[in-house]
Parts: C-alpha cells; structure tokens; sequence
C-alpha cells in the first residue's frame, strides 16, 4: 500500500537529493550498494546494542536510499534488468537484517517474559515476510502479475520502526512482542492475496 502510494511524496521530498547524486556523478547502483550494506550494518549493530531510538533514525534514513536508485535511474535513462535484480536481492539483504538484529536485541535486552516472544515474532515475521516478494518475483517469472497486498515492503518496515521506536521511547517490551506477531501475520494475508491474485489470473487464462 505505502509502496505504491507513497512514490509521489517520495518524489517530491527526494528528488533534489536524487538529482544532486546524478550531478556528481553517481550511479543508481552504487546507490542501492551502499544503501543496503549500510542499513544493514547499521540495524546489526545498533538495535542488539539497544540503540533503539537512534538506530530507527538511522535506518529510516539510509532505507531512503531504497527510492533515490530507482528516482536517479529514470532520471538518467539508467533503469536496467540488472539494476532491478541488485534492487530486490539488496532488499532481501536489509530486510533480514533490520529482523535479525530485533530477534538479536530480543534475546540481549528484553525483559524475561517478552523475550521469547520478541525473538519468535521477528523469524516469523523475516521468514514470513520474505515470502511476500517471493511470491511476486515467481508470478512475473511466469508472466504474471503479483503486485497487490495488504503489506507490502514498506509497510512491513515502516511498521517495524514505529515499533522500535514505540520501544525506544519506553514502551512495555511487550509492544515489540506482540507487534512482530502482527507484522508475521499480516505478511501472511498479503501472501495469501497474492496466491488468490495470480490464481484468478491463471484460471481466466486456463493455465489455473
């Protein structure tokens, strides 16, 4: 939903950053590198430390990178098969790490009652959320289309941060616990959309 909705903002609130990194000579794939690797590194080592105010900020900023590959791409003529595959794959990267390292603070820092809880709900909702692209990228693969849902990638991480920062900000450990869960579920419907999407595609098509 955010994902498709939230471009035409994104364009405006970042398209002068965009166009500065076009002028100085960067390229929309050293923008997806750098964003992902950093975002990454930055969500491993700040939230298990329990940086989490700190770290939401952080990784806020640099999964900005995430938009400015793609608005430099079409500014430049730049959008390439192989651009969209380093994208995806650096997505898949940042998205297991932003969820390990809150399975990680889980296990460091949550009160005794919640810790199990918190650590369960960020491999569900990682392993469960990791499905939700999947599903598409093998749709298109048989030429079709999956791209609907209920919570899709950054709806999934937006969600995830206001919990960080919920937390970070004093929160009952118990916000995160139960919000994780939320998050696995909710991927889960989004999953179960796509399945019913494509299918209704296929049986239009007779390929069902």
């Amino acid at each position: 939903m955010l994902s498709r909705s939230g471009r035409p903002l994104a364009k405006v609130m970042f398209g002068p950053i965009a166009k500065a990194l076009v002028r100085m000579g960067v390229t929309p794939n050293a923008v997806t590198i750098v964003g992902g690797v950093a975002s990454s590194a930055a969500a491993l080592v700040l939230f298990p430390l329990g940086y989490l105010l700190v770290g939401a900020l952080v990784v806020t900023i640099l999964v900005i990178f995430d938009n400015l590959d793609g608005q430099m791409a079409r500014m430049t003529s730049k959008s390439t098969k192989f651009g969209a595959f380093l994208d995806s794959t650096m997505d898949r990267f940042a998205d297991g790490a932003i969820f390990a390292a809150l399975a990680m603070w889980g296990y460091l820092q949550a009160d005794e009652p919640t810790k199990a809880w918190v650590v369960s709900g960020a491999i569900a909702a990682a392993v469960v959320g990791g499905i939700v692209p999947y599903a598409r990228a093998r749709a298109e693969g048989v030429e079709y289309s999956a791209s609907v849902g209920l919570a899709e990638r950054a709806d999934r991480l937006v969600f995830a941060l206001i919990l960080v920062l919920a937390t970070g900000f004093g929160a009952t450990h118990w916000v995160m616990a139960i919000g994780l869960w939320v998050l696995a579920v909710l991927a889960l419907f989004t999953v179960g959309q796509r399945i019913v999407y494509v299918y209704k595609q296929m049986a239009q098509a007779g390929d069902a």
